[in-house]
């Protein structure tokens, strides 16, 4: 996964580019949802076309001690992590913060960042991210096991720190699923 060299699909970007806004209601059990079982499994509630590009909704469903995604930082989106169930370990910057349901985390833009489970048991968050278009790199990891993260990253103007996401998945034990 982190290796190869599959060409990462196109970013969705700009408000010139962006359909108007559209009324969605996702009752519970509805979206799509990809991912790993034994790993993170995204469940898809409102994409950048849904939201006329302003935003995007997902929901994080994080199997016991596994890690969400690579260290990385991003240059056009700001994110909220809201906790729902469980206890989400959040590296944000320098800072760890261990996250328990009905806390918020804000990961600024620039800020390198990355989320896991290092428990026993699931958690789950729910992930705001703003602008939206994001949440397509998370389709490309969940359904290519041959993407280059990296490659992949750049496409959406971010960067991963994968000697920083080795030595957490080491010190917690984790796996991607």
């Amino acid at each position: 996964m982190l290796g190869s060299m599959t060409s990462p699909a196109l970013p969705y970007r700009g408000e010139q580019d962006a359909p108007a806004p559209r009324r969605r209601v996702i009752r519970a059990g509805q979206g799509e949802v990809l991912g790993p079982p034994a790993g993170v499994r995204d469940r898809y509630l409102v994409d950048a076309s849904d939201a006329g590009g302003g935003a995007a909704v997902v929901e994080h469903l994080l199997a016991p001690r596994s890690m969400a995604g690579p260290l990385h930082r991003h240059t056009r989106e700001d994110e909220f992590s809201y906790v729902l169930q469980g206890r989400v370990h959040i590296q944000a910057g320098d800072d760890l913060v261990i996250a328990e349901p009905g806390e918020l985390v804000f990961k600024p833009r620039h800020e390198w960042h990355t989320f896991w489970n290092a428990d026993d048991e699931p958690a789950r968050l729910l992930e705001i991210i703003v602008p939206g278009g994001l949440e397509a790199a998370f389709r490309v990891m969940a359904t290519d096991p041959d993407v280059d993260i990296v490659a992949l990253a750049a496409a959406y103007g971010a960067d991963i720190d994968l000697r920083g996401t080795e030595e957490i998945v080491e010190r917690y034990g984790l796996t991607f699923g």
